[in-house]
């Protein structure tokens, strides 16, 4: 009992110092030393985590368990969360009145996404993924007085009530027919035969759908342009890098750690959803005047190339989660430049005209990150594409490598049409906009991860060799 609370000390940090934020939300703390605080939960989960990666023996009766990969993704989702955090200090807030509930539901996401990527067993799985999607359905109608929040928060709430009700009747049908819920067990009895394998591939699926949700996949992607739209920027943002790295990580658990999947009808199928998605993803931004809505077809397309990766099997797996990396800080840094630049809730692309004059140094960052989404070199992004489509070439997916050179031109048109927004369209006012020192450290440090990373990519390949060697 001793090293399963010892291995989940980052986990309780979170959660004692987010009840402070909420007790001091109750008492009126203003919202900056709200956020402050909501970092330095976030800061010493990062300094206590080390000492969580080598606990011995079964953790809460095998429930979870400790690996390099799980260490890794919950650092992931620790750092992820402390952008978001940071982004939402500057943010224009309405008011300060649900501050602290904020910061708390903030932090309590952190924990369960932290509890399901070091989760084993598939109804830890589920209820760390629900507990995050109950939170998620909130955080989306944080601003309560606004109609489009209100709208995005039911229909996410219809939609993820719907999926985690499918992936659970799945995980149903999975005990009843293998009889444990642990993913070494389904590995061990899956290897010794004698399953009923069309119960078993409808089971199968009905996982991936709930995962697949997450992941914002098509064609479970219908709830991710409304959701973006109404939720608060710095949410969006959150939920553009948090939900959607669990989805792919949990899927990575499920389907390739213990061979569930391991086969060529899997690659197939994953091939054509990876198509699929960045297709759509790409032609319906393509048509977007929101540039929030633009940005959330943009996730979709970029899930679709990281699902690309882990189509070819096990070789792909490195540059999938390479991907995923790069496409946090990427994401995460377009996302609060059109925060620093757009309104509160929803933004129009004319919102940026000439702000390549008005806040030169800003729409300068911005457009790096816009590029490096597109794959532009030599950002980051670029290499990101390129271990993907290499990936593809060397399992002889060449369709599915084409697919993704196509739809990386196709996405230049409509990242350059935000760019000719802010630097060839003139703006009635001239005004200069001030950046605070918050919001320029988060791009600055994005910005930095974006250009190492696409010059320097054998260090983080380095640390990905050590989780897939």
């Amino acid at each position: 009992m001793i090293n399963s609370l010892n291995f989940i000390s980052s986990e309780l940090i979170v959660l004692a110092l987010g009840l402070v934020v909420l007790m001091g939300g109750v008492l009126g703390a203003r919202r900056k030393f709200l956020g402050a605080a909501a970092i330095t939960a976030v800061v010493a989960a990062i300094v206590f985590l080390p000492e969580t990666m080598n606990i011995p023996g079964d953790i809460f009766s095998g429930m979870l368990t400790a690996n390099f990969l799980g260490f890794s993704m919950r650092a992931f989702v620790l750092v992820g969360a402390g952008l978001a955090i940071l982004m939402s200090i500057n943010f224009r807030w309405p008011d300060d009145e649900h501050a602290g509930e904020y910061y708390f539901l903030l932090l309590t996401a952190v924990v369960s996404m932290m509890l399901a990527v070091s989760a084993d067993n598939l109804l830890m799985i589920y209820l760390a993924v629900e507990t995050l999607s109950i939170i998620s359905y909130v955080l989306t109608c944080s601003f309560r007085k606004d109609l489009y929040s209100t709208e995005a928060g039911l229909k996410y709430f219809l939609f993820g009530a719907l999926s985690t009700g499918i992936m659970l009747y799945g995980i149903s049908l999975v005990y009843g027919l293998l009889g444990t819920l642990d993913l070494e067990g389904i590995g061990v009895r899956l290897a010794a035969g004698g399953v009923d394998l069309p119960l078993l591939v409808l089971a199968v699926l009905m996982v991936f759908a709930g995962l697949a949700f997450k992941a914002s996949l098509v064609p479970f992607h219908m709830w991710v342009a409304d959701v973006y739209e109404g939720a608060p920027w710095p949410v969006a943002a959150f939920f553009s890098i948090g939900p959607k790295a669990l989805g792919f990580v949990l899927l990575i658990k499920v389907f390739f750690s213990y061979a569930v999947l391991m086969s060529s009808g899997w690659a197939w199928l994953a091939a054509l959803l990876a198509i699929a998605t960045m297709t759509l993803g790409n032609l319906a931004a393509f048509h977007q005047t929101s540039v929030k809505r633009l940005l959330a077809f943009s996730s979709i397309a970029q899930a679709g190339y990281i699902l690309a990766a882990m189509a070819t099997g096990l070789m792909g797996l490195k540059a999938a989660f390479f991907y995923l990396v790069i496409y946090a800080f990427m994401n995460m840094g377009a996302f609060a430049c059109a925060a620093f630049f757009g309104e509160a809730s929803h933004s129009d692309i004319t919102a940026f005209k000439g702000l390549g004059r008005r806040a030169p140094l800003a729409a300068l960052i911005f457009s790096i990150f816009l590029m490096s989404l597109a794959g532009l070199p030599p950002l980051a992004g670029f290499m990101a594409k390129f271990f993907v489509i290499m990936s593809a070439v060397a399992g002889a997916h060449y369709v599915l490598a084409g697919a993704i050179v196509a739809n990386s031109v196709i996405a230049f048109f409509y990242y350059l049409k935000i760019i000719k927004t802010m630097y060839f369209e003139d703006c009635s006012s001239q005004e200069p906009v001030s950046l605070h020192l918050s919001g320029l450290f988060l791009f600055i440090f994005c910005l930095l991860a974006v250009l190492y990373f696409g010059i320097f990519p054998s260090g983080l390949m380095n640390i990905l060799t050590i989780i897939f060697p």
